[in-house]
């Protein structure tokens, strides 16, 4: 059962990107004066916070006033969330800080301002995608009752990618070159691993100040991809908090099938939801993702949370393209206003 919850507002509201407490490692995206829960996001393997403010195109587009309308104002998550994202050491607000290269070194730095955040008593989402799903899912672990998340999502993650076997072998199952086999291959390997999974642009690939500086941390984290093998079972073991699994139509490094057997670590109920997209569908599809997030959420709050295994109808596909259209044409113009 859900904890209780107050139904009052986060009182949180403040800049866009911005610090979150005292603590370098989480950065506030959004936080609309009536949000009513929140969104905690680690990033995926060379990602940062900044990459996670396309889920803030579900505010632009208003989803709240869309669940109000069908539902009625007393909706508990009708309004935009709070959304806050990790950021690891080694890039952005951190850039002048050292990278990690295992997963208890990275766990030492960010589990403890996340737990504090999942411990108050906003109604929070913890989101993993790719290898920050095997953050999030460590995180949570061995958290009691009221101390983890409301949700836990597994997010672009395959699930034997969780457990790399001996020798450097990431055993994600999918047709393209491992992270495991990575660490130690030259750039041009690297370029081409980042360019099938999609999601970074040419031109920046093609940049070598910005290659140079993106494959610090990318190594980095693929070193601590590599290191899971020596955390601790129980840390990779049962997830005792709602499971939602996210995963791309045509993800070619986690494909539907390779994320799904997550749920046999679920003990609270799971449930799955195939996206429209690639690797960073999550990003490239924020609006279908948030509403996904919000409407899970509210079966745990009603303790309605069954498993489940959904799809979106070209109806919703139809709908969600506009709006992320949309969404990209109003950024674009203010762009354009302020350069």
């Amino acid at each position: 059962m859900p904890r209780p919850r107050p139904t009052a507002p986060l009182v949180t509201d403040g800049p866009a990107d911005a610090p979150c407490g005292d603590h370098p490692a989480l950065r506030v995206l959004a936080s609309p004066p009536a949000a009513t829960w929140r969104v905690v996001v680690c990033p995926h393997a060379g990602g940062a916070a900044s990459y996670y403010r396309r889920l803030v195109l579900a505010r632009d587009r208003g989803v709240g006033g869309q669940a109000a309308g069908r539902r009625g104002s007393s909706a508990p998550f009708a309004s935009a969330p709070e959304v806050v994202a990790v950021q690891y050491p080694g890039r952005e607000t951190r850039l002048d800080e050292p990278p990690v290269q295992t997963m208890a070194d990275l766990l030492a730095d960010v589990a403890g301002p996340v737990r504090a955040l999942l411990a108050d008593d906003v109604p929070t989402v913890l989101l993993g995608h790719s290898l920050g799903a095997s953050v999030a899912v460590r995180v949570a672990a061995g958290l009691g009752p009221g101390e983890g998340p409301d949700l836990l999502v597994v997010s672009g993650r395959a699930a034997r990618a969780d457990r790399p076997r001996s020798g450097g072998r990431d055993g994600d199952g999918s047709g393209v070159v491992g992270p495991g086999r990575l660490t130690a291959r030259d750039d041009s390997a690297l370029r081409t691993w980042i360019t099938a999974l999609g999601g970074t642009p040419p031109e920046l690939l093609a940049d070598a100040e910005f290659f140079a500086l993106h494959a610090r941390v990318l190594r980095a984290d693929l070193a601590v991809h590599d290191s899971l093998g020596t955390v601790a079972a129980r840390e990779a073991s049962e997830i005792a908090a709602p499971l939602l699994l996210l995963a791309g139509s045509d993800d070619v490094a986690s494909p539907p099938e390779a994320v799904a057997p997550w749920a046999e670590r679920a003990r609270a109920g799971v449930r799955r939801r195939v996206v429209e997209g690639g690797h960073f569908f999550v990003g490239d599809r924020a609006p279908e993702v948030v509403e996904a997030l919000r409407v899970a959420l509210t079966a745990v709050a009603a303790g309605t949370y069954a498993d489940q295994v959904t799809r979106p109808t070209a109806e919703e596909r139809w709908v969600w393209s506009r709006e992320i259209v949309a969404a990209d044409l109003r950024r674009l113009a203010g762009a354009g206003a302020t350069s």
